[in-house]
């Protein structure tokens, strides 16, 4: 479940990446590269990719957040935290966020967001289509609209054929999420950036906000939804993140 390529073990935070629908974690785990020395990243593998590629993907969000949840709580040994995610990343980050801390009473650092409405949000299921009453080929469409697949692969039947489970699963859980603000203070107190592409749709960024007590922040950067995949945008975000990381260090 937890791929870290580049161990830093002398970090003083751990950056724990979550993965969009269908993804994996070889995307952020090659981040561990370039990322400040204080920082250590570790991409979360999901059932169904990579070396679970032969687990079934038959999970459920609860599922996802008890399990992801456990071995975080195994992993830190009380070191301080940070988790990134995208798209349904961002929601299932959240969702795990408020489990150590209810949980386990761990409060993470710092939450980054990327591409998708807050949780509680009325936007985020707007227009969202169902992804289980759409065929195969009207699946496959979907994808190609999005962008976040290689060409090479949503072209070649034989290649997709393995990738499809683990997809319809990640985008049926979309519509597993579902959070009501409580009444009094916000769930979380740590800072919250939201991240976005600047030619993605419109995203309900600041329900985000409502989310913490901490400071909040937003950026956009040139790009649609996948804008995290652009060398430059990848960069962008490791300096941004290693000098967040950094200045956390100095106060505490």
């Amino acid at each position: 479940m937890m791929n870290c390529r580049f161990p830093h073990p002398d970090a003083s935070y751990t950056l724990f990446c979550f993965p969009w629908a269908g993804g994996g974690s070889n995307f952020y785990s090659a981040w561990g590269e370039k990322i400040s020395e204080n920082v250590e990243v570790v991409g979360i593998t999901l059932p169904g990719r990579e070396s679970r590629f032969k687990e079934p993907c038959d999970y459920t969000v609860q599922s996802l957040v008890d399990e992801i949840s456990a071995a975080i709580h195994e992993y830190c040994k009380r070191k301080p935290f940070a988790f990134w995610g995208h798209s349904l990343g961002a929601l299932l980050a959240f969702e795990v966020a408020l489990t150590m801390k209810q949980k386990y009473g761990s409060e993470l650092e710092h939450l980054y967001v990327s591409g998708v409405s807050a949780p509680q949000s009325p936007m985020r299921k707007q227009n969202q289509p169902d992804v289980s009453k759409m065929t195969k080929e009207e699946f496959l469409q979907f994808l190609r609209r999005l962008g976040g697949t290689p060409p090479e692969i949503l072209e070649n039947p034989e290649m997709m054929k393995p990738y499809l489970p683990a997809l319809r699963t990640d985008y049926s859980l979309l519509d597993q999420f579902t959070y009501e603000l409580p009444e009094g203070d916000p769930p979380l107190s740590c800072h919250v950036s939201f991240f976005d592409g600047d030619k993605d749709k419109e995203h309900d960024v600041y329900a985000w906000k409502q989310l913490t007590s901490g400071p909040f922040r937003v950026k956009k950067l040139p790009g649609g939804h996948f804008y995290l995949k652009d060398i430059n945008n990848i960069q962008t975000l490791q300096k941004i993140i290693s000098l967040d990381l950094s200045e956390l260090n100095e106060i505490l």
